[in-house]
């Protein structure tokens, strides 16, 4: 699908003015950002946002459903990495929850309630279960070895329309950020709360013991951190706990009577069947 430009703008951060391409509908807008890539004219940060996906994409080829004008759909070119991906793809995690968390909640909804899902999953922990709030997926496009650049996709649910019955097929159960602020905020208002915090986890990287610090921080804000709970591993079941994510971005897993075990993200699913 070739998508309608809405306009071709800047838009002011605190780190600087980045170019920003507007769209109405799009695929998604990662794909749409991969296409840019291969144009060599396409700057060094590039910022995307549609008002509609009609194929948004979720981790290891999912669909991230989304309703028109009632999402943040928002894909970030940047150039020129030099971050390990492990460590970039927990300070990209990191951004989204701090965006996330400069919004104005009702009374009763603490920092503490948002987590990071490993690997990059923002969920809100309330009374009846486990709720997805936003999405990261991030495609690297390297060159031989190299790699030479990074899409960082973020979606976030803002869908006051969103109905918790409409859950079909979800093993993680979807929630609607707006649910839970004091005031309803627009995709349009969300989107430089987000972009600032990406953008300042990132600049932490290039500071002294910066990926350190990432790290740590990372490891705090995980979900289901030392609790035993429910996985399938490597197609087995699997009942233990998440003890941390390590510099490498494998997940370090304990189980009763076994020696803990390395585990990609992508061999782990989770189990939120009567669990909270």
């Amino acid at each position: 699908m070739t998508p309608d430009i809405v306009n071709i703008s800047k838009i002011i951060t605190n780190r600087g003015i980045y170019p920003l391409l507007r769209l109405t509908t799009v695929s998604s807008t990662n794909d749409y950002a991969i296409e840019l890539l291969r144009k060599p004219d396409t700057p060094s940060e590039l910022i995307i946002v549609a008002e509609h996906q009609t194929m948004g994409k979720g981790q290891m080829g999912r669909r991230w459903h989304t309703s028109p004008g009632n999402n943040l759909n928002l894909s970030y070119i940047i150039k020129n990495i030099t971050y390990a991906p492990s460590i970039f793809n927990m300070a990209i995690a990191l951004g989204v929850l701090d965006g996330i968390r400069n919004f104005p909640f009702i009374e009763g909804i603490k920092e503490a309630d948002f987590n990071i899902k490993w690997p990059n999953d923002i969920v809100l922990i309330e009374d009846t279960g486990v709720r997805k709030i936003a999405g990261i997926l991030i495609e690297n496009s390297w060159r031989g070895e190299t790699q030479t650049a990074s899409i960082v996709g973020v979606g976030v649910n803002l869908d006051t329309k969103f109905s918790k019955e409409q859950v079909s097929g979800f093993n993680l159960m979807p929630g609607n950020l707006n649910d839970y602020l004091s005031e309803n905020i627009s995709a349009l208002n969300s989107e430089l709360p987000i972009i600032n915090s990406i953008q300042n986890r990132i600049h932490m990287l290039s500071t002294e013991r910066g990926d350190e610090i990432i790290l740590t921080d990372f490891n705090k804000e995980l979900f289901g951190l030392n609790t035993e709970r429910l996985y399938t591993i490597n197609n087995k079941p699997f009942k233990g706990t998440l003890l941390g994510v390590g510099k490498d971005g494998l997940g370090v897993f304990s189980e009763i009577d076994r020696d803990n075990i390395k585990v990609q993200s992508s061999n782990v699913v989770w189990s939120f069947m009567g669990e909270v």
